[in-house]
């Protein structure tokens, strides 16, 4: 190593240690703020204290590394241009891209310990420092009785003080409300003074109190008569006054109990970058898996609708979905070679063809009425008995000849079990038309808020009835079975689409809930690569620009630093919110800092290299009379040329 590389190297490495020293404890304090009114006032440990601000402190590096990188180049290579060691260096043939080299070089060692300490050290200090910060919030108050108030830490009890002594034990003027028997203001003590303090290591607070009175009033009787009744019920009332009485309070809800950090681990700010890695493949399988149920709730519950020639299905889709299908039938496999799966037999289903039209049963169970189920058992008794029987025959029913038309008038027939009068053309014919046992059928159809009601009654066929009234008759049994078919049908759909419609809004909803999960998790991942990297992005910014400036201190380039440093954190926050929406990439969001950043760190390298003049006042100056001179010289015309 050469002697001009020890001193920039030396001139680099003390600003860097301080300054992020700095930062640390400022973004520390920052942080902290936001959980002053949670944190003080619990009586902590100093234990304790001390390790969560050390976790905090961790926790804030990677963006202390960018921001403590830019400042200490800023000020090494200001401090080398106030004192003109810079232009000897420039004197002496070496280039500023060759006096940049070594600090480069540290630079880089310094982002490889930014992504080391962001892929290790900062999961863990998160893990330690938000599941100490939750025990802390759980954690009561410490014990601070003031005169005058009611004190309600202790549970079941309020406390109630006049005066309290300079000494911090003797009390004036105790009040306390026994709320254990959760009745209300039923048992009070009060004494004139009384002391306070606490036994076995804090675990216990003890009062000693002095010339007091104990009051307590019982519960009144059991007695439904008595208390239904205007008679005045009497509690018991006691009494009892002491000249010294002991109280003893536990004050284990006090302490501190810690809780398993486990319950924390899943938390994106706590895994590294191959647990990472693990977590955005399942989320991803869970998001195509997700797709692949919207996909196939329509082609499931509507059979004959052309989803296959509408609708492609992507391929990472299919391949998810082959993918669970395929582990679900090894698990079931698995299942079944452990026994802890046992296949049951398909039921065995009768089909009935011989089934006489009009015959509808509307729960979808066999339309049968009771002579038919007599009928098949005898069939079956023939059956097994190997008894062949003949096929059934179809009896054609003739229409009797009438001479002429015969006005039938209308007969009333009383229904001796409905108690209801039918009414019954009369025909020219003595034998009068019988009429079967009726099959009652309502068939409700909803439209609107009003409801109909209409009642089928199904006339057996008799011989006594013409071919076409028979006809009649067939036509209205079918026509009243296509119309009731048909609202069954219409209720079916309707709730059928309303099933598929709760489940696609229900898969919809778990889809979003999972990208964002997703989007939130490629962030992480992310970052942890941006905010390592920023450390060059912050390196080409500050060094040239302390070459520029030339100066040195925490007075000019702290006030340069700040204000690049609040352009890549403002860039940086804007981009994860919109990435965290999804209305740009997570890649575009994460990146965005670092992407504007480095074309101005390359350009300020550049004008190093010029030995430009930006910020000094002359070259300002000097660039103003040209530009006033460039335009008054437009209005002017061009004088002659004398030779």
């Amino acid at each position: 190593m050469k002697k001009i590389d020890k001193l920039i190297i030396k001139a680099f490495v003390g600003p860097f240690i301080l300054t992020f020293l700095v930062v640390v404890f400022i973004l520390l304090t920052v942080q902290m703020m936001n959980y002053v009114d949670e944190i003080f006032g619990k009586d902590l440990k100093w234990v304790d204290l001390g390790k969560l601000i050390f976790h905090f402190s961790v926790f804030q590096t990677p963006i202390a590394f960018p921001l403590s990188v830019m400042l200490a180049s800023l000020m090494t290579f200001g401090n080398l241009g106030e004192h003109f060691e810079l232009t000897a260096i420039k004197s002496a043939g070496i280039s500023l891209v060759r006096a940049l080299m070594p600090i480069y070089i540290m630079v880089l060692v310094v982002t490889a310990m930014a992504f080391y300490s962001n892929n290790y050290f900062v999961p863990y200090s998160a893990l330690k420092a938000y599941s100490l910060l939750y025990d802390i919030r759980q954690k009561k108050p410490a014990l601070d009785i003031q005169p005058g108030q009611f004190y309600a830490g202790i549970e079941n009890y309020k406390i109630k003080v006049d005066k309290k002594l300079p000494d911090g034990k003797t009390l004036l003027g105790l009040t306390i409300y026994d709320h254990s028997s959760h009745k209300g203001n039923d048992e009070i003590i009060m004494a004139d003074s009384g002391l306070m303090y606490t036994i076995l290591n804090d675990q216990y607070l003890k009062f000693e109190l002095f010339d007091g009175t104990h009051y307590a009033e019982g519960t009144a009787p059991n007695n439904r008569r008595r208390r239904n009744s205007k008679e005045i019920v009497v509690r018991p009332f006691t009494r009892t006054s002491f000249d010294r009485s002991e109280m003893i309070f536990d004050l284990s809800s006090f302490g501190m109990s810690r809780t398993d950090e486990g319950l924390f681990a899943s938390n994106r700010l706590m895994r590294n970058f191959s647990e990472l890695n693990e977590d955005l493949d399942s989320l991803n399988d869970d998001i195509y898996e997700a797709e692949s149920e919207i996909y196939g709730l329509p082609k499931r519950y509507f059979k004959y609708s052309n989803i296959k020639e509408n609708v492609k299905i992507p391929p990472e889709v299919l391949r998810v979905s082959k993918k669970m299908d395929s582990l679900m039938r090894m698990e079931v496999t698995m299942k079944e070679g452990f026994g802890e799966i046992t296949v049951e037999e398909p039921p065995v289903y009768r089909i009935y063809l011989d089934v006489p039209a009009g015959k509808i049963n509307r729960a979808n169970k066999s339309p049968k009425s009771k002579p038919q189920i007599a009928k098949m058992g005898e069939a079956n008794d023939l059956n097994k008995n190997n008894i062949k029987l003949p096929p059934p025959t179809s009896k054609k029913v003739a229409a009797p000849k009438l001479k002429k038309p015969v006005k039938r008038p209308e007969i009333e027939s009383t229904d001796a079990t409905n108690d209801r009068v039918v009414t019954q053309p009369a025909t020219g014919i003595e034998s009068r038309r019988p009429i079967a046992d009726s099959i009652k059928t309502n068939i409700k159809k909803s439209t609107g808020e009003k409801s109909i009601e209409e009642e089928i009654v199904i006339v057996g066929v008799d011989d006594s009835f013409t071919s076409v009234e028979v006809d009649i008759l067939e036509r209205y049994q079918k026509r009243t079975e296509l119309k009731a078919n048909v609202l069954r049908n219409l209720k079916t759909a309707v709730a059928t689409s309303r099933q598929i419609k709760s489940k696609l809004t229900a898969q919809n909803n778990r889809k979003e809930r999972l990208q964002k999960e997703f989007y939130v998790f490629n962030i992480q991942w992310h970052k942890m690569l941006a905010n390592a990297f920023a450390c060059i992005s912050m390196f080409l910014i500050g060094a040239p620009l302390g070459a520029i400036i030339k100066r040195g201190g925490l007075g000019f380039p702290v006030i340069i630093s700040v204000m690049f440093f609040i352009i890549y954190y403002v860039v940086s926050i804007g981009g994860e919110k919109y990435a965290k929406g999804g209305s740009i990439s997570v890649e575009a969001g994460v990146w965005a800092a670092n992407a504007i950043l480095l074309p101005i760190g390359l350009l300020f390298l550049r004008q190093a290299k010029n030995d430009a003049r930006l910020f000094e006042a002359d070259f300002y100056k000097v660039l103003l009379s040209q530009t006033v001179n460039w335009f008054s010289s437009l209005g002017k015309p061009k004088g002659k040329q004398t030779s």
